[in-house]
C-alpha cells in the first residue's frame, strides 16, 4: 500500500474519530445544558464560571431606544430570579457584529465563521473571564441571545461557554385554537407571548371562528367570551416588545355554523355550515370583518382557513356549483378574498387540504399565496401534505399538531412523533414555516396542559439536529419548571401510557361523556378488565408528579394532576357503583326475611355513592379555579355541565337510597334497581358503543327496510363519513356521529326523538362502522336488534335478526374476516311493541379498541389515529 494512500486513510480516519467525538460531546452537552431550544453550534470552556442575575450592562453601537429596550428585559428577569445577589454582578456586552471591537480576538477570529449563518435572528454569545458578549445583526438576535443568557443563569449553569445560534425555519408560529371552548383571557395571552418568546417563537396565530367582535359587525361575538379590535391591538404591540408578531385569520368559508345560527346572519350560509360566496351580503360580511382584522393583526399574513368545505356542492349554489366546477368555485371565493386582504397589504395564507383535494385549485390562485399543509398525525412519510405544492414551488408551511381534540389530555407521544416528523420534512422539501397547532374540538381544555407540545415544536422549528433529542426532557424541565429532576415529564408520559388501554384507549373523552348511571328502567353494563391496569398505571403518575417540585410555571402541575384525578375517579367511580349496586340487589333478595341486614346494606350503598358524589364536586370545583386563571367564562357552563349531570345523578340515587331505608308501615320496602337508576352490572363484553347514523327513514310496513345500502342517489352511495349525506325519496339525510353514553344498548328511540319524527310512523334507522382485523380471522359476531334488522357487511348481507314482538334477542353470526378493513351497516326498523334498540360485540377474547366508529382487534402495534 503505498504512503499516499496510507496518509488518506489516516486523514479519513482521523475525520471520523473527530465526528464521533463531536457527536458524543454533542450528545453530552444536549443532555445538561439547560438552553431550549438548543443551540446550533455549542463549545464548553474550560473554566468555571459563574452567571449572577445582576449585571453590568454594556453596550456597543445600539442607540438609547435599543439599549433600554434589551435591558429592560433583562431587568425583569432579574426582579423574577428569587436567588438574584446584588453584590455579585456579570458584565453583559450586547454588540452589533458590524462594531465588534478588534480586541476581541478570539471572538471576532470565531464570528467569522457564523458571520453570514446567523442571519437576522441569530447570535453569537461568548461567556469567558466574568464577561458574557452577546453579538448580533440585529436587535432580535440581541434580544434572542438575551433569551439564551436567561435560561443559563436561572438554571445555574457555571461554565465558560461559546454559542453559535440561528434558526432551522425563519416562520415559527404557535397556533391557538380560541373557538372551540376555552378563550384565553388577556392577561394569559400576554404570558403566553412571554413564555413563547423565551423559546423564540416568532409568531403567535389564534384559530377564530366567532370569537371576535368587530366595529362593523358587533353582534356575533358572546358576550362572555371574545377578543375585541382594540384588544387585538393592544396585544400586537405586546407582542411586539418581545419581537413576536401576531398572524390574523378568520374562517372564511366553512365552519361557519355558529355565526350562521344566528337569526341575523342566516341568510348568508350556502349550507348551515358554509358562508355563501355568491351572496352580496355575505361578501360584504366578510370584506367588514377581514378588513377590521387585518388592520389590528400586525403580522404580515392573514390566514383565511377555508378548511374542510364537506359541503362544498351540497347547497343552494349545487346546480351552479356543478355547471363550473367545485374548484373553479373555490378558487373563485378565495381570489375574492385575496383582492380583501391587498387592499389592506396583507399577504394570504390558507389551509392546504382542498388544493390537495382539488389539485387544479392553485393553478388558479396567485403564486404568492402562503399553503399551510397540516397533518397531526405520526405519519410514515409527509410526502402526500408536502409534495402537492413543493413540486410547484409553491410557498407552503408545515402544521404539526398538538392535539387535544375530544381527548382527556393531548396526546403527546403522538404529538412529539409528528412535530419532528412533519418539520424534517418540510425542511428537506422547502417549507419556510413550522405552524404548530394546538386544536381544542370538544372545548374542555386547559392550555397549560399544552407546554410541552410547545417547547417540542420550539425545539424543532429552531434546530432539527437528531442529536439533541436524547437530553430534550431534561433541558425542557430546567427550562420549564427549574427542576433539574424530569419528574413532570415521567409523570405525563406515565398517564398517556392509558391510551393504549382498551377502556382508555386514544384517551378520548367518550368515557368522561358516559353516564354514572343509566336511565330509569334501563341498564348499565360495565366492562371493567381494564381498570386495574389504569389504576396502576395513575398511582404511578401520580407518584412521580407528587415528587416534581417546580419552581416555575406550576400551574402546568396542577392541570396534569386534575387529569390524573379526574381518570383515577372514573376509575374508582365505575368499581365503586358496581360494588354498591350489587350489594342493593342482594338487599332486596334479603328484604323479607333479613331486614335489618338488607338495610345495612343499602346504608353501606348510600355512603359510598355519597362519598363518590363529594369527590366529583371537588374535582369540579377546582377545575372550575384552574379554568378561570387562564380562560373568559364563555363555555365554562357547558364543561361544568358534564361535572354537574353526575354529581346530580349520584344526588338523586343517594335520596333514593336513604328512602328507600325508611320502613313504610313498619316493612322494609325496597324498589327494583331500574326504579332508582341502579341497574349496574359488570360484563365481560366489549360492545362497539361509537357509530354513525342516519335516518329514520319512513317506511310503508314495519318492520321492512329500504333495498339501498347507503344511499338511494347514486351519487351518496358509498361509505358514509361524519357529516355525510344519505337520500331517500328526495330528501337528504346526514351521517352523524353517535356515542353511546351507557357502555352497551344503543337506544334509537331516544336518539331519534330529539330529531322530531313521528313516533308511531314505521321507520328504519341505518347504523355503520368499520372494523380493522389486524390479529386473527374473526369468525363470529352478536347482534342484539329489533326483528327484521339486516346486517352487512362488506357491502354484503350477511344476516338478518330474527325475533319477536316481546323483546330484541342476540343474534350469532357467523362470519369470515381476515386482516383488513370491514365495513359494518345494519339496517334497524322500528318496532312499536318493544324498545328500538341495538348493539354489536365480538367474542370476548378478541380485545377491541378504537377511534370512533373506526374499530380494530388486538394487536401488538395498535394503530393510533387523530380524531
Amino acid at each position: 500500500m503505498s504512503r499516499w494512500v496510507l496518509y488518506i486513510l489516516s486523514l479519513f480516519l482521523l475525520q471520523q474519530y473527530a465526528a464521533r467525538a463531536t457527536h458524543l460531546q454533542t450528545n453530552k452537552v444536549a443532555g445538561m445544558l439547560p438552553v431550549l431550544p438548543f443551540p446550533q453550534v455549542v463549545k464548553q470552556g474550560q473554566h468555571n464560571m459563574l452567571y449572577p442575575a445582576s449585571s453590568d450592562f454594556r453596550v456597543k453601537g445600539l442607540d438609547a431606544a435599543q439599549k433600554q429596550r434589551l435591558k429592560a428585559h433583562w431587568d425583569t428577569f432579574m426582579s423574577q430570579l428569587k436567588s438574584a445577589s446584588q453584590k455579585k454582578k456579570q458584565i453583559i456586552e450586547l454588540v452589533f457584529l458590524k462594531d465588534l471591537p478588534a480586541t476581541d480576538t478570539a471572538l471576532v477570529s470565531r464570528s467569522r465563521l457564523y458571520r453570514d449563518s446567523i442571519g437576522t435572528e441569530g447570535y453569537l454569545l461568548q461567556a469567558v473571564s466574568g464577561k458574557v458578549t452577546i453579538a448580533a445583526h440585529t436587535e432580535t438576535g440581541l434580544f434572542y441571545g438575551l433569551q439564551t443568557l436567561r435560561q443559563l443563569t436561572r438554571a445555574g449553569w457555571a461554565q465558560e461557554i461559546f454559542i453559535a445560534d440561528w434558526p432551522a425555519f425563519p416562520t415559527r408560529v404557535i397556533f391557538d385554537d380560541i373557538s372551540r371552548g376555552p378563550i384565553s383571557t388577556i392577561d394569559y395571552i400576554k404570558k403566553q407571548i412571554e413564555r413563547m418568546a423565551e423559546l423564540k417563537i416568532n409568531y403567535l396565530s389564534f384559530y377564530i371562528e366567532h370569537i371576535v367582535q368587530p366595529l362593523s359587525h358587533p353582534d356575533f361575538a358572546p358576550k362572555d367570551g371574545k377578543l375585541t379590535i382594540a384588544q387585538i391591538r393592544e396585544l400586537s404591540a405586546y407582542a411586539e416588545k418581545f419581537h413576536m408578531k401576531l398572524i390574523g385569520g378568520f374562517q372564511s368559508f366553512g365552519h361557519f355554523e355558529k355565526i350562521l345560527a344566528l337569526p341575523q346572519y342566516k341568510s348568508m350560509g350556502e349550507t348551515g355550515t358554509l358562508i355563501s360566496p355568491l351572496d352580496p351580503k355575505a361578501r360584504q360580511f366578510l370584506e367588514d370583518v377581514i378588513g377590521e382584522l387585518a388592520e389590528a393583526f400586525n403580522a404580515p399574513w392573514f390566514n383565511v382557513n377555508c378548511d374542510e368545505t364537506f359541503d362544498l356542492n351540497k347547497g343552494k349554489s349545487k346546480g351552479y356549483i356543478d355547471s363550473i366546477g367545485a374548484d373553479r368555485f373555490y378558487a373563485d371565493h378565495l381570489n375574492f378574498l385575496y383582492g380583501v386582504l391587498k387592499k389592506h397589504k396583507k399577504k394570504m395564507m390558507l389551509w392546504g387540504d382542498v388544493a390537495i383535494e382539488y389539485e387544479k385549485i392553485p393553478e388558479m390562485l396567485p403564486r404568492d399565496v402562503v399553503y399551510l399543509t397540516w397533518e397531526y398525525g405520526d405519519a410514515k412519510s409527509y410526502d402526500r401534505w408536502i409534495r402537492p405544492f413543493a413540486s410547484r414551488g409553491l410557498e407552503f408551511m408545515v402544521c404539526p399538531g398538538v392535539l387535544n381534540s375530544y381527548r382527556m389530555f393531548p396526546d403527546m407521544v403522538m404529538a412529539k412523533a409528528n412535530i419532528k416528523g412533519f418539520t424534517e420534512a418540510g425542511k428537506k422539501q422547502g417549507a419556510t414555516g413550522a405552524f404548530t397547532t394546538i386544536w381544542d374540538d370538544g372545548g374542555t381544555y386547559l392550555f397549560s396542559a399544552d407546554w410541552y407540545g410547545v417547547y417540542t415544536a420550539a425545539e424543532k422549528s429552531w434546530n432539527l439536529s437528531p442529536e439533541i433529542e436524547a437530553g430534550f426532557d431534561t433541558r425542557y424541565s430546567l427550562t420549564s419548571y427549574g427542576e433539574a429532576d424530569d419528574h413532570y415529564v415521567r409523570a405525563l408520559f406515565k398517564l398517556l401510557e392509558l391510551r393504549s388501554l382498551p377502556l382508555t384507549y386514544n384517551m378520548n373523552d367518550v368515557l368522561w361523556q358516559q353516564e354514572l348511571l343509566p336511565e330509569k328502567g334501563q341498564p348499565l353494563w360495565l366492562n371493567n378488565t381494564s381498570v386495574p391496569d389504569a389504576k396502576r398505571i395513575l398511582a404511578e403518575a401520580s407518584a412521580l408528579l407528587a415528587a416534581a417540585k417546580p419552581q416555575l410555571n406550576t400551574a402546568d402541575i396542577g392541570t396534569l394532576a386534575h387529569s390524573i384525578a379526574q381518570y383515577t375517579l372514573m376509575m374508582d367511580a365505575r368499581q365503586i357503583l358496581a360494588a354498591a349496586a350489587a350489594r342493593y340487589r342482594q338487599a332486596v333478595e334479603l328484604k323479607p326475611e333479613r331486614a335489618a341486614d338488607a338495610e345495612k346494606l343499602v346504608q353501606q350503598s348510600a355512603d359510598a355513592v355519597k362519598s363518590l358524589k363529594e369527590r366529583y364536586v371537588v374535582l369540579k370545583n377546582n377545575f372550575r379555579k384552574s379554568w378561570l386563571r387562564e380562560n373568559q367564562p364563555y363555555w365554562l357552563d357547558v364543561v361544568m355541565a358534564t361535572y354537574d349531570v353526575k354529581i346530580n345523578a349520584l344526588h338523586g340515587l343517594e335520596s333514593a337510597l336513604l328512602k328507600a331505608q325508611k320502613p313504610v308501615a313498619g316493612k322494609l320496602e325496597l324498589p327494583a334497581p331500574g326504579e332508582i337508576r341502579f341497574d349496574i352490572s359488570e360484563t365481560p363484553h366489549t360492545y362497539f358503543t361509537y357509530w354513525l347514523l342516519t335516518g329514520p327513514f319512513p317506511v310503508e310496513k314495519e318492520g321492512t327496510v329500504p333495498s339501498f345500502l347507503y344511499s338511494e342517489n347514486e351519487e351518496y352511495n358509498k361509505p358514509p363519513i361524519p357529516g355525510g349525506i344519505a337520500t331517500y325519496e328526495g330528501k337528504n339525510y346526514r351521517w352523524h356521529k353517535f356515542a353511546s353514553k351507557n357502555g352497551g344498548m344503543i337506544n334509537l328511540d331516544t336518539y331519534f326523538f330529539k330529531t322530531g319524527f313521528e313516533k308511531t310512523a314505521p321507520t328504519v334507522g341505518y347504523a355503520y362502522c368499520t372494523l380493522n382485523v389486524t390479529g386473527k380471522a374473526v369468525s363470529e359476531v352478536f347482534v342484539t336488534s329489533t326483528a327484521g334488522t339486516e346486517v352487512f357487511c362488506d357491502g354484503k348481507k350477511v344476516a338478518t335478526v330474527p325475533g319477536n314482538a316481546k323483546h330484541a334477542a342476540e343474534q350469532r353470526i357467523a362470519i369470515s374476516l381476515g386482516k383488513g378493513n370491514h365495513l359494518f351497516l345494519l339496517k334497524i326498523p322500528r318496532n312499536t311493541q318493544v324498545p328500538w334498540t341495538f348493539n354489536m360485540r365480538l367474542t370476548d377474547d378478541l380485545q377491541v379498541v378504537n377511534t370512533k366508529h373506526k374499530y380494530q382487534t388486538n394487536s401488538k402495534n395498535k394503530i393510533y389515529e387523530v380524531e
